[in-house]
């Protein structure tokens, strides 16, 4: 064919797949991918055309492209990146709905890591229909894991177009809602050696994913525009990424991968699945409920990621803020899974600044995508932005009015644009009517310069922290030497037997105090923070009468390579009246969590570890742009931590030991008892509580389309309480 405005002749047979794949990546194969949608996929299937017709050295009479050879490969920003892409059209099974649009995505994204990120061709393994066998798919991730070239923390990307599906859990698999997921090869249900080809489940993959984390580091990228509703539909060219598995699981499916001891099964971790899971971060074309659509021969998640990273640029983006600027795609609910989410792309650099909150006009005003459950407070004070940046345009300013459980309203302050678009994006400046923690020091005349320096501070942050007499003070600060300690006043604390943080820190380091007291008052605050619209003692009746929800804290066994499964024995819940107490040692532990009320809700649980004053996230729900019924704890259902699909690894308990001299910055004295609450907050829709997780400030080191109806807005927290005791330490 012919286009007159670019004076371009079109020939398909004369193009090799490398001069095609070059060609992609220039002006003009934007016109070839304008075309590919248009034609259906033809554009995808070129290369196997082109190859049968020059082995019969047929050659066209017309003009052709004019290509610029292909230049010696220059690294980029990005040169260290290395990825495994796989895209599945053709499946062997006949009756598996073939694709359209699956290879053409493992195109396109080759395509941008190569053109606009400039990663060497080198770094890339691309599997396409029938090179993505199972056996393929499976060892293009342990190369990985072996590639001597691939350094801790480069960045490592995994992507798959294709079908996915779903199976009931097999006997001693541990999984939310008896089901496990599954990405499908392209010779699932082929006979080899004897035995028939199954799918990939998500435990296989989250072993091979730990793995490849343990050995190259966590900057693990997986992307997956696939469902497993297990539909298989099809309707013209739009197209359900999904088959049905109709067979059951062995039990013992890769066996070989994630190891055995005496033949027993274990309740594995899928690291792979869940929002736990600090080995990656999980990309996912929609909910568990939804499908995962192909359009005009394109996967429509897919093409929406490459379309906004393209535009904003990876290196102006995380993870989680990704979902936020993704176009809405009817009937998907894009989500972003994994411990890690607020990096930015393709590095282990973290975002958490203050978070921006959306304000859109409402029936009653304006209305910020924000409540007390962000411990948000009436007279809070934000300003506004364009865009989710304080270098973008400001808007002006806007005052908390009335605060509910998830969301406020607010009013524009004097001098504001009367016009806000929607949305504008708040971030809090003043803390309204939030308590600050109360402070006292000792009267010794050598914090004379630390009271003086606190005092200043104080007054430029009231909301933060304020110095009282000692009777009011919730932190005690005194002085050993010529270093600093610090005391709590808590009652609930210091009747758990912790009267003083571990910790002491030289007399001179102000700063370094201020970092400390300014992350105890975070800590206290975020510790304490509870509905405003519950008494506190009601609450805890609340949870002894009713138990809305139940915590079963168990000892995990390890029974294999990468296994770990619960402990069997009598009386195994280490929970008792939501206090645990434990011997510090090797004892690995996870928790599951059982959801016996009427609503289906969103849980975050956050360890607070009252010795360092570090805040840890060990579960989060996704990162969705918009609510969907795909709740991570649904009515009825449960949830696991540290093990089964939960994701996440077991944890231990360690009572530290001491560290450092009196001439060390900090130092950190011998302990024989550690006090951690892991607080548990649930909400009817999903919250991002991210910016609550803070590093220890004693911590010197370097760390690695249908409208579904509105929910009730509700939130809720309990604490259960971990004491952990120095072995042979008296109780």
């Amino acid at each position: 064919s012919k286009r007159k405005d670019r004076g371009v002749k079109v020939v398909y047979d004369v193009l090799a797949t490398d001069q095609l794949s070059a060609l992609l990546c220039t002006g003009e194969g934007r016109y070839f991918q304008r075309l590919h949608r248009s034609m259906f996929g033809f554009l995808a299937r070129l290369s196997v055309f082109v190859k049968r017709r020059k082995s019969k050295k047929t050659h066209s009479q017309t003009e052709t492209i004019p290509t610029k050879p292909l230049q010696p490969e220059s690294k980029g920003p990005f040169g260290s990146l290395f990825a495994l892409i796989i895209g599945i059209d053709a499946y062997e099974a006949p009756e598996i709905t073939p694709l359209l649009g699956a290879v053409a995505d493992a195109r396109e994204m080759e395509c941008y890591l190569t053109a606009k990120l400039r990663v060497p061709r080198m770094n890339i393994q691309t599997l396409l229909d029938g090179q993505a066998t199972r056996s393929n798919i499976i060892k293009g991730i342990q190369e990985l894991t072996d590639n001597p070239s691939i350094t801790r923390n480069d960045p490592i990307l995994i992507f798959y177009a294709g079908h996915g599906t779903e199976a009931p859990s097999p006997k001693g698999w541990e999984a939310e809602q008896s089901k496990i997921e599954m990405i499908v090869p392209q010779d699932y249900r082929a006979t080899k050696d004897g035995k028939r080809v199954g799918c990939i489940p998500d435990r296989t993959i989250g072993i091979l994913l730990q793995q490849l984390a343990n050995a190259k580091g966590n900057n693990i990228t997986v992307i997956l525009d696939c469902c497993h509703s297990g539909s298989g539909t099809r309707d013209g060219f739009r197209r359900v990424r999904s088959v049905e598995a109709n067979e059951d699981i062995p039990d013992d499916l890769d066996i070989e991968i994630w190891g055995t001891s005496e033949g027993k099964r274990a309740k594995i971790p899928a690291e792979f699945k869940y929002h736990g899971s600090a080995s990656h971060v999980l990309l996912a074309a929609c909910a568990s409920n939804q499908s995962a659509m192909e359009n005009n021969c394109r996967g429509v998640f897919t093409q929406a990621l490459l379309d906004t990273i393209t535009t904003l640029g990876v290196e102006n983006l995380t993870y989680a803020s990704l979902i936020k600027h993704l176009p809405d795609l009817p009937g998907q609910s894009p989500r972003c899974e994994g411990k890690n989410r607020d990096r930015h792309w393709f590095t282990t650099r973290v975002s958490r600044n203050e978070p921006f909150y959306e304000v859109k006009k409402g029936s009653e005003g304006y209305v910020l995508d924000a409540g007390s459950v962000h411990s948000i407070t009436e007279r809070s004070e934000f300003s506004l932005y364009k865009e989710p940046s304080i270098m973008s345009t400001h808007l002006g300013k806007v005052t908390a009015r009335s605060v509910g459980p998830l969301t406020s309203i607010v009013e524009l302050s004097p001098g504001s644009s009367p016009d806000l678009p929607s949305p504008a994006f708040a971030i809090q400046t003043v803390f309204g009517t939030a308590k600050a923690l109360r402070i006292h020091l000792s009267d010794d005349p050598k914090l004379k310069s630390l009271r003086d320096r606190l005092q200043h501070e104080a007054e430029s942050n009231p909301h933060l922290y304020a110095l009282t007499n000692h009777e009011d003070a919730k932190l005690h600060i005194g002085i050993h030497e010529d270093t600093v300690t610090f005391a709590f006043e808590n009652s609930l604390i210091r009747t758990l037997g912790l009267d003083r943080i571990p910790f002491r820190v030289r007399l001179e380091e102000e700063v370094a105090i201020i970092k400390i007291v300014e992350a105890a008052s975070l800590f206290i605050r975020y510790l304490n923070h509870h509905p405003t619209y519950l008494d506190v003692d009601d609450h805890i009746a609340e949870q002894g009468s009713k138990e809305p929800v139940s915590v079963y804290y168990r000892k995990l066994e390890r029974r294999g390579r990468n296994k770990w499964g619960e402990e069997a024995h009598e009386n195994g819940n280490l929970n008792k009246n939501y206090q645990v107490d434990v011997v510090g040692g090797l004892t690995r532990y996870g928790l599951k969590i059982t959801n016996n009320s009427e609503e289906d809700l969103y849980p975050y649980l956050l360890l607070f570890n009252c010795n360092d004053l570090s805040i840890t996230s060990y579960y989060a729900p996704p990162t969705v742009k918009h609510i969907d019924k795909d709740a991570s704890l649904q009515k009825g259902g449960s949830i696991t931590v540290g093990y089964g699909d939960g994701g996440g690894q077991p944890w231990r308990h360690v009572v530290a030991p001491a560290k450092g001299t009196s001439k060390d910055r900090i130092v950190r004295d011998e302990e024989d008892l550690q006090v951690e609450f892991f607080k548990l907050i649930l909400s009817t829709k999903p919250v991002d509580l991210s910016f609550m997780e803070q590093r220890s400030p004693f911590d010197q080191s370097a760390r690695d389309d249908t409208k579904l109806p509105e929910p009730v807005e509700m939130w809720n927290t309990a604490l259960l309480t971990v004491v952990v005791r120095k072995e042979n330490a008296s109780r």
